[in-house]
C-alpha cells in the first residue's frame, strides 16, 4: 500500500518530504501497472492515445460526424493510427493470451485516424501525448501511460499529504490509502482520463478537509486551499461528468466541517482569489462542453424504456458496479480474482459501517450522504442517455466518487481513539497484510490473463514453463518488483500511523504551537498510536 514515511527532515519541510515519498511509490506501482498490461488492453485507450498525438499536435478537437457515436476523425503519426483496432484478437475473449496481437507500427506519417474521444476536453491529452512527439512505435504508448500515470500519482500523493497535515490524522490517512483499490492502479497505468478525474476527486477533498481544518490558525488554510483550487480546475476539465464529482466533493467537505470555515474564507482576498480560478476553470469546461458537444462521441445501442424500467435495471445492477470500482481488468472482459473483491468489500462496506456509527453526527450525515450518491446517481445519469446510447455505465465511471466516499469515512472516523495501543498496531497490519495480498493478487490475475490465458482449469504453473506473451522486462520481474514496493509501502505506512504519540503532524494545525524542529504540539493529544480525536469531538464520545 502506498504511505507516507516518517523521515527526518533537516531543512526539507517534513510534508514536502512525505509528499516526495508517497509520489515515490505510487508512481512505481502505476509505472509497473503501465508495463504489465498489453498495449491498447485497458478499456478505450486508443482512443485516448489517438485523441493525445493529436492534441499535442494542435488539433484540439476532430471533425465530428452527424450521427450519434460516429466517431471524429483526427491527423496522426501511422504508429499513432495503428493502434486502433490493435486489441482485436484478444478483447473480450479471456481464454487468448496478448500473443495474437500484430506489432505496432513505428511509421510516421501523417493520416487520419477515428476516435471515439476527440470531442473530449484537451487538457488531459495536452499532457500525456507529449511523449509522442520525440517516441515512436510501442515505446511512444508506454511513455503516454507512464507520464498519464505519474500525473495521478502527483494529486494522489497531494491527497495523502493534506490529510496528514489535519488535526487529527491517522485514521484519515490509513483510511484514505485503502480508497486506493486496484482499480485505481490499473487505470492509472494507461492513457485514459479516467485515473486523472479519481486523482484530483481525492485531492480536490482531502485539502478542502484541511482548510477548513485550518480556518483559525492564520495564514495556514491558504496552502490547501491554493491546492483545493488547482485539484478543483484540472478535475472540471478531464471528463463530461467531472463537473459533478466537483460539486460532490465540496458538498462533503462542507457537510464535515461545516459552513462557518467556508464563510471565513470568503471574508479574505485570497479566498475570492481562488474561488475566481476555480470559477474560470468551471466555465471553460462548461464551454468546451457546449462547443464541441462531448456527449456526441459516446456509442451505444439506445433502448425504449420509461425512466421507472431504468431506475429499476440499474438498481438491480448497483453490486455488479462494485466490481469496477476494486478491480476489472481488460476490455471488462476480466472481474479481479474473488479474492481481491473479497478483501476489498468487506474494506469499503466495514469502513461506511464503522463511519455511521461514529459520534460525530457531522461525519455520520457525510457518510450517508455519499453513499446514496454512490447508489442512485447512476440510474438517474442514465436517464436522459437511455434513448440514444443505451445502458452504458460501467463501474469505472462513478469511482472518483466511491474514492472521495472511502476518503470521507476516514476523516469521519478521525473521532474514534482505541483505549490499547497494541490494538491498533495488530488492526493495521491484519488490514495492510489483507490489502497487499489484495493488490498483488489483482496484478499478478491481470497478467495471467494475458501471458496464457484464463482457463477453465488452473494453469498458473504454465506461466512459468510455458509463457505466450512477455510484457516489457519480463512478468516475473513486474511481478517481484511490484510486491516489492506493496510491501515496503505497507511496511512504512504502518509504521507511520502506529509512531508513539510524541510524534506529531509536521506542519501548523489549528490551534497549536510549532515546537523547535518544525514539529507541532496540537491543542488536544492524540488519544493513541492508531487514531486520534479531532477538535469537535469530545473524548468522551469516542
Amino acid at each position: 500500500m502506498p504511505s507516507l514515511p516518517s523521515l527526518p527532515t533537516g531543512k526539507i519541510p517534513t510534508g514536502l518530504l512525505r509528499f516526495f515519498a508517497a509520489f515515490a511509490i505510487l508512481g512505481l506501482l502505476t509505472t509497473l501497472w503501465s508495463l504489465a498490461s498489453p498495449l491498447i488492453s485497458v478499456p478505450d485507450e486508443q482512443a485516448h492515445v489517438i485523441k493525445a498525438a493529436s492534441v499535442v499536435r494542435g488539433q484540439l478537437q476532430g471533425e465530428s460526424g452527424t450521427a450519434q457515436g460516429e466517431r471524429s476523425q483526427v491527423e496522426v503519426p501511422l504508429f499513432i493510427a495503428s493502434t486502433d483496432g490493435l486489441p482485436s484478437c484478444f478483447a473480450w475473449k479471456q481464454l487468448i493470451p496478448a500473443s495474437c496481437s500484430p506489432p505496432l507500427s513505428s511509421g510516421t506519417t501523417m493520416v487520419k485516424a477515428p476516435t471515439s474521444a476527440g470531442n473530449y476536453n484537451p487538457m488531459y491529452y495536452e499532457v500525456t501525448g507529449l511523449p509522442s512527439l520525440f517516441l515512436t512505435g510501442a515505446k511512444a504508448i508506454y511513455a503516454m501511460r507512464i507520464v498519464s500515470g505519474l500525473l495521478s500519482a502527483a494529486f494522489v500523493a497531494l491527497a495523502l499529504v493534506c490529510l496528514a497535515g489535519l488535526r487529527r490524522w491517522r485514521l484519515p490517512v490509513f483510511v484514505g490509502s485503502l480508497a486506493l483499490t486496484p482499480m485505481v492502479f490499473f487505470l492509472s497505468g494507461a492513457v485514459n482520463p479516467n485515473s486523472l478525474e479519481i486523482a484530483t476527486s481525492m485531492s480536490l477533498f482531502a485539502a478542502l478537509c484541511l482548510t477548513w481544518d485550518r480556518i483559525d490558525a492564520g495564514n495556514a488554510w491558504k496552502g490547501p486551499l491554493a491546492a483545493a483550487a488547482v485539484s478543483a480546475v484540472v478535475l472540471a476539465n478531464t471528463r463530461a461528468a467531472s463537473l459533478l464529482w466537483l460539486g460532490l466533493a465540496v458538498i462533503a467537505s462542507l457537510l464535515l466541517f461545516g459552513y462557518r470555515p467556508l464563510l471565513s474564507v470568503l471574508k479574505q482576498r485570497f479566498g475570492w482569489i481562488m474561488v475566481g480560478v476555480v470559477a474560470v476553470g468551471c466555465a471553460l469546461s462548461l464551454l468546451w462542453l457546449r462547443m464541441a458537444n462531448s456527449l456526441q462521441n459516446l456509442m451505444g445501442q439506445g433502448i425504449d424504456a420509461t425512466p421507472t424500467q431504468i431506475v429499476t435495471i440499474m438498481l438491480d445492477r448497483t453490486f455488479e458496479f462494485a466490481v469496477g470500482y476494486v478491480s476489472f481488468l481488460g476490455w471488462l472482459d476480466t472481474p479481479g480474482p474473488p479474492g481481491t473483491l473479497a478483501v476489498w468489500a468487506a474494506l469499503i462496506i466495514g469502513a461506511i459501517a464503522v463511519s455511521l456509527s461514529v459520534a460525530d453526527r457531522a461525519g455520520r450525515l457525510t457518510v450517508a450522504f455519499l453513499t446514496a450518491a454512490v447508489i442512485f446517481l447512476p440510474p438517474l445519469l442514465q436517464i436522459p442517455l437511455a434513448k440514444d446510447v443505451g445502458l452504458i455505465w460501467q463501474g469505472r465511471y462513478i469511482l472518483a466518487l466511491v474514492v472521495v466516499l472511502v476518503t470521507a469515512c476516514g476523516v469521519a472516523m478521525r473521532s474514534f481513539s482505541i483505549e490499547r495501543p497494541d490494538v491498533g498496531r495488530r488492526a493495521s497490519v491484519i488490514v495492510l497484510s489483507l490489502a497487499v495480498f489484495g493488490h498483488f493478487y489483482s496484478f499478478i490475475y491481470g497478467l495471467r490473463r494475458y501471458v496464457i490465458g484464463l482457463q477453465d482449469s488452473s494453469n498458473w504453473r504454465d506461466m512459468l514453463i510455458a509463457p505466450q506473451w512477455q510484457p516489457p522486462f519480463g512478468w516475473i520481474t513486474l511481478a517481484v518488483l511490484y510486491l516489492a514496493v506493496l510491501v515496503a509501502g505497507a511496511v512504512l505506512l504502518h509504521r507511520w500511523v502506529t509512531a508513539p504519540q510524541h510524534e506529531k503532524p509536521a506542519v501548523p494545525v489549528s490551534g497549536g504551537t510549532t515546537a523547535p524542529g518544525g514539529t507541532t504540539t496540537p491543542r488536544t493529544k492524540d488519544a493513541v498510536p492508531a487514531a486520534a480525536v479531532p477538535h469537535r469531538a469530545p473524548s468522551k464520545d469516542a
